[in-house]
């Protein structure tokens, strides 16, 4: 009996998300939460992002893309926060192994193109089984949920599946795909309680 590969997992993360500045600007979690945020412990939270998107634990191979502008160095509020730190590196969780990549449009393009043609790749591809993406909703608004729904509409319902878009606004509209917010992933890795919006 042959063994199955590992599942291929890909995510696409824009570093571009501004994240802490909208949910952790140190005033306002004094004044909501009577505490300041730390850093978030990007692993944990990949690991909290891939239980969301329906992964569970085993040897899956999950590829992080961070899509970054060329003036990008960092992921503000992060920990690990220096892209030099990140590159080429792997952690590995019960979920599997994370492997970190970035790309940028070195002037090429812009980041939301870039985003787009990976995003449409890896929907092609027959190895990504399930693919998470976390478009910053500055940059890109909803582009990306108009993009995914042009590209899935005539497609059968286990290609459908494959997408699954994170985003901390509210869907506009109705969708052919996964879809969810991303600020539970993000209060249960800073450790945010119910009780403490209370």
């Amino acid at each position: 009996m042959a063994v199955e590969p590992p599942e291929k997992r890909m995510k696409v993360v824009p570093l571009r998300l501004k994240i802490q500045n909208k949910i952790s600007d140190g005033e306002r979690n004094a004044s909501v939460l009577g505490r300041t945020l730390p850093d978030l412990d990007l692993p944990a939270w990949l690991s909290y992002l891939a239980l969301d998107a329906g992964l569970r634990e085993g040897e899956n191979e999950i590829q992080v893309i961070l899509i970054r502008d060329d003036a990008t160095c960092s992921l503000k509020g992060c920990s690990p926060s220096e892209l030099e730190q990140l590159r080429g590196q792997a952690c590995r969780t019960p979920l599997g192994e994370f492997v970190f990549a970035e790309a940028s449009p070195a002037g090429m393009t812009d980041t939301e193109d870039l985003f787009m043609d990976l995003m449409t790749l890896a929907l092609d591809a027959k190895s990504v089984k399930s693919l998470t993406l976390l478009p910053d909703g500055n940059t890109y608004g909803n582009r990306v949920a108009e993009r995914l729904q042009e590209l899935l509409k005539d497609k059968e319902a286990a290609v459908r599946e494959k997408p699954f878009l994170l985003t901390l606004e509210k869907p506009a509209v109705a969708a052919c795909f996964r879809r969810d917010s991303l600020v539970y992933s993000l209060l249960r890795t800073w450790g945010v309680r119910a009780d403490e919006f209370a």
